[in-house]
């Protein structure tokens, strides 16, 4: 099967990007192509120089919004006729098993989306963070994630077999959120497990997810999720009591283990 890893990269720390690469070094499954979105970084070179005796680096220079160089990224693999897409965010990392584990379960699914473990600059501070919520096997369908979401662009893979091209609006800021939407809208059989982790870093960059709200990022969340149902209603039509009951307050604080979006 042949297997990209997608990720995209931009003027960021140069240790996560080491934290990276060097966890791709060490999968189980070597027989893949990392493919980099690059978005302004100027030191890939040194990363290729550093990493490309064990991995095939292939560097797709694009300048876009995030959501249209996640597109750009997918379309290329596309165009280039991998079977498996697996997506990984440049600033986190990933247990030694994840490739091999995410083309094993795509044998029997059309998506998989694995656990999280949450570290910051001081390490690892909650493991296992998803399956707080939910059994490992679990079939995941739409309407587990139409209000909330798992499906992060570092913690999927997905069989690109009889996937058309998409196209990502670019002022989307939840593009995770809204691909894998409108997979399970069209029927595609998702998978969770927790035989494989994502290495999720915490830090100021990150979009308003898995952490507790002040005022500011309650406003931006409900802005992105504003925007996340007004554009998939545009292809299906069923949002509209999302749009409007959408308030400027805090749900229960005492949802354990809050998924994306769930406190808005």
């Amino acid at each position: 099967m042949k297997t990209a890893f997608l990720t995209t990269v931009f003027p960021m720390n140069e240790s996560f990007l080491d934290d990276f690469f060097e966890s791709l070094q060490k999968q189980t499954y070597e027989i893949f192509d990392v493919i980099v979105v690059n978005d302004g970084y100027e030191n890939l070179e040194r990363l290729k120089r550093t990493y490309s005796q064990t991995l095939n680096i292939i560097e797709l220079p694009y300048s876009n919004t995030p959501a249209k160089n996640r597109e750009y990224g997918i379309n290329y693999c596309i165009d280039n006729n991998y079977d498996i897409l697996i997506f990984g965010d440049s600033d986190d990392y990933f247990q030694s098993n994840r490739i091999e584990e995410s083309i094993g379960l795509l044998k029997d699914n059309d998506i998989v989306v694995n656990d999280l473990s949450l570290f910051d600059e001081n390490g690892i501070y909650e493991e296992t963070y998803i399956s707080n919520r939910i059994k490992n096997n679990s079939i995941i369908d739409f309407d587990f994630i139409r209000n909330k979401n798992i499906f992060g662009l570092s913690n999927t893979a997905i069989l690109l077999t009889d996937i058309m091209k998409i196209e990502i609006p670019d002022d989307l800021i939840a593009v995770d959120w809204y691909i894998f939407s409108l997979f399970l809208l069209n029927n595609k059989k998702a998978i969770f497990t927790n035989d494989t982790i994502s290495f999720y870093r915490q830090h100021q960059e990150n979009t308003v997810g898995l952490k507790s709200l002040d005022l500011e990022s309650l406003k931006r969340g409900m802005d992105v999720k504003k925007r996340h149902y007004k554009k998939l209603n545009l292809i299906k039509n069923i949002f509209d009591r999302e749009i409007d009951s959408i308030e400027l307050k805090i749900k229960d604080k005492n949802i354990s283990y809050p998924l994306w979006w769930e406190l808005i």
